[in-house]
């Protein structure tokens, strides 16, 4: 995928959960109990940035390990539902593949369910350097991605690729769109493998330290690695 066309879904994707903010972060109103194991890796006095943040949902728990949390979203309207729900925290608005943050800032690193709605495998390097440029060397970096290669999700990703074959979009294999809300609002994800998430991180900066996919009480499935920056 061309870098123009890549920014341009992801803007539309920013779009859509400005408009969809309220009801996201209404559905959001909690981090998820299955994966909050993964707040294990945090320990007291930590520097923890939480990439791609939403509502800032991940701040209860950072805060009850006693470490010190900055969240960063692309959406203007999820941070202004973080701020509202989490006054005691640290929010921006800033890019994921352009973190406004210096070298080695933070100890640890999360993004849940942020990765896959970036466009491009480029843009989706970059977002993992510029975690890893965030992070010292032996940082943590704890990234889930939905599971998006099952039965449910198979008749989007044909239709989507068949859409990439005509000439219908830009996208490449393994793109889609699903829309979310009583508004229908659009967002574009990438589905990923085990294999595509683990090379990824291997190709930009980090060693793989465990990855496994995780059901949900919905129903859904996380894909999840913990990875360690190497120098």
């Amino acid at each position: 995928m061309k870098r123009e066309a890549a920014i341009q879904l992801m803007n539309e994707t920013r779009h859509s959960y400005d408009q969809a903010s309220g009801e996201f972060s209404a559905s959001r109103a909690k981090f998820w109990d299955e994966l909050a194991f993964l707040l294990e890796h945090t320990t007291h006095d930590d520097h923890v940035v939480d990439i791609g943040c939403g509502n800032g949902r991940l701040f209860p728990l950072v805060a009850s390990r006693h470490a010190h949390y900055t969240g960063i979203d692309y959406s203007e309207k999820l941070i202004a539902e973080a701020k509202h729900r989490n006054p005691g925290a640290t929010f921006f608005i800033g890019d994921a593949t352009a973190l406004p943050f210096p070298d080695q800032s933070f100890d640890i690193a999360y993004s849940f369910a942020a990765l896959h709605h970036i466009p491009s495998l480029a843009l989706r390097a970059q977002f993992v350097k510029e975690t890893a440029r965030v992070l010292p060397v032996n940082g943590i970096f704890v990234i889930t991605v939905w599971n998006l290669w099952r039965a449910k999700y198979f008749g989007q990703l044909l239709h989507d690729a068949i859409g990439k074959i005509f000439g219908k979009n830009t996208f490449d294999i393994g793109d889609m769109l699903l829309t979310f809300g009583k508004t229908k609002q659009p967002r574009y994800l990438h589905a990923f493998t085990k294999n595509e998430l683990r090379k990824l991180l291997e190709s930009n900066g980090f060693r793989m330290q465990d990855i496994d996919i995780i059901p949900r009480k919905s129903g859904e499935e996380n894909i999840v690695a913990v990875a360690r920056k190497i120098n």
